[in-house]
């Protein structure tokens, strides 16, 4: 595969969406319906030059995409972000979202305002934790039973790291 890595634009939303709407099946996921591009115009239109979201793609087709968003809305937070990273089925035991978060750290140690990243992990995505642990997160803690989804209590593990 010959990835590139790029700012996503307006043109990326559907592939984004449905990129997204891939995990909506899986056992343990905040969504249970799925999302359409509509509803997240306004979500796009968020990310700026400090929080910025990108895609990954492979001879212009959009594979996988990552983000970072404010942590937290207050002042006192403005240099943490909290990333979000979906890699598509096709592409996916590739090592593609270890790429990815390879240019997300090149991208925060070289112009990016952000000083602190944080992942949050349900307890039972182990490709993730295994993917941020790999990339140089270290496991912060964990939310118990902070999470309701289909009736079931789930914990939400914090994984950071600090530049």
């Amino acid at each position: 595969m010959a990835i590139t890595f790029r700012r996503a634009q307006s043109a990326d939303l559907n592939k984004i969406v449905a990129i997204f709407n891939e995990s909506v099946d899986l056992p343990i996921n905040d969504e249970v319906e799925l999302i359409t591009p509509a509803s997240r115009q306004e979500w796009l239109a968020s990310f700026n030059d400090d929080y910025p979201l990108w895609v990954a793609e492979d001879n212009g087709n959009v594979l996988a995409w990552c983000g970072l968003e404010p942590f937290y809305p207050h002042p006192a937070y403005r240099f943490s972000a909290e990333i979000s990273i979906y890699v598509g089925r096709v592409a996916q035991h590739q090592g593609l979202g270890r790429r990815f978060l390879n240019f997300v750290d090149q991208q925060v140690q070289t112009g990016l305002p952000i000083k602190t990243v944080v992942a949050y992990i349900y307890q039972g995505n182990q490709p993730s934790q295994k993917l941020f642990s790999s990339a140089g997160f270290t496991y912060w803690g964990t939310l118990h039973h902070i999470a309701t989804l289909n009736d079931h209590l789930y914990d939400l593990l914090i994984y950071g790291r600090t530049y």
